[in-house]
């Protein structure tokens, strides 16, 4: 008899493993149902769903967590300081609230709290600077720089502002006497300086300094030339004088006199007096004619009267006045 060959099948059906709940002192989650072709659990504390997408999805109303992904890790390192503010300009007596920020490598930033920083005035008419990086601007005669200085544990940095000439007749001793700070400076240096007041004659030409402003002339050069034009486009600038004309028979005499262009916004005024007998004055009435101009000064007329107090009209005079 052959021997028979038993082929032994053994079957067993695969049952849902019951995921098990679990509790603490802070927590509670209920045993959670298997779901065996998506292998997710859940119960009425949370959800997870290893198989949602690559790598798994987890969530709830309380939280969804993602995993399997590619990810980076970020470690910002600081590599400077910065000085942050609105303008770059402050005026005389004005202020401006300095900032400063932390630079990371990836030349992303974070503000500092301004009083964290140690602030300095490095150079330049910054007036104050406060704990807290508030600057306030000095007193100038022109637009000029100023550089401030931060400093933060191991890092430091700069700053240049500029402190803007608000006001033109403020410097020193040089305020409010009728001339342009700049002008002063240019010629005399910075105050306090004597030589530069205004009815001061530091070349002894007759002539001060609001008359030497006023015309155009330079007050240390002494010898002033009568002022000339060229055309009606070049004035050369210097002390008044008459001009004759004859058209057609009529003798004219005319005051000649230079002009600034910005009399006005420096607060000058300028008057022609005459007289028949240097005694007796008086102011023209007459309209003045420009006779030239050019980018800065003005050649300027006025029409002699024929008579002045019954007598004739033989002298004039300027008289200049600084408001």
């Amino acid at each position: 008899m052959n021997p028979r060959h038993v082929l032994l099948i053994f079957c067993t059906a695969l049952a849902p493993v019951a995921a098990q709940g679990a509790t603490s002192a802070n927590y509670s989650l209920e045993p959670a149902a298997l779901d065996n072709g998506g292998l997710a659990t859940g119960s009425a504390n949370y959800q997870a769903n290893s198989s949602a997408a690559a790598g798994g999805a987890m969530g709830s109303s309380l939280y969804s967590d993602r995993t399997g992904f590619a990810g980076q890790l970020g470690d910002a390192v600081a590599t400077s300081i910065v000085i942050t503010a609105p303008l770059m300009e402050v005026g005389e007596g004005g202020t401006c609230q300095l900032g400063v920020s932390l630079v990371y490598d990836d030349q992303t930033t974070s503000q500092l709290p301004p009083e964290s920083i140690t602030w300095s005035v490095l150079s330049g008419p910054i007036a104050a600077i406060s704990s807290t990086g508030l600057i306030t601007g000095g007193t100038v005669y022109q637009n000029s720089p100023a550089l401030i200085g931060a400093v933060f544990q191991g890092f430091s940095t700069t700053l240049e502002v500029t402190v803007s000439n608000t006001d033109g007749d403020n410097f020193g001793s040089y305020a409010n006497d009728g001339l342009p700070d700049v002008w002063q400076v240019q010629y005399f240096g910075e105050p306090p300086k004597a030589m530069a007041a205004p009815l001061a004659d530091p070349d002894g030409d007759g002539y001060n300094n609001l008359q030497a402003f006023a015309f155009g002339m330079n007050p240390m050069l002494g010898k002033p030339s009568p002022v000339t034009w060229i055309g009606t486009m070049q004035v050369n600038p210097g002390v008044p004088t008459q001009l004759i004309t004859n058209k057609n028979g009529t003798v004219t005499f005319l005051a000649v006199y230079a002009r600034r262009k910005d009399y006005e916004s420096v607060h000058l005024v300028y008057t022609v007096e005459f007289s028949g007998d240097l005694l007796t004055w008086a102011a023209s009435t007459a309209p003045p004619t420009v006779l030239a101009d050019d980018w800065r000064m003005q050649a300027v007329s006025v029409l002699c009267p024929f008579s002045v107090a019954g007598k004739e009209a033989r002298f004039f005079r300027m008289k200049v006045e600084g408001q």
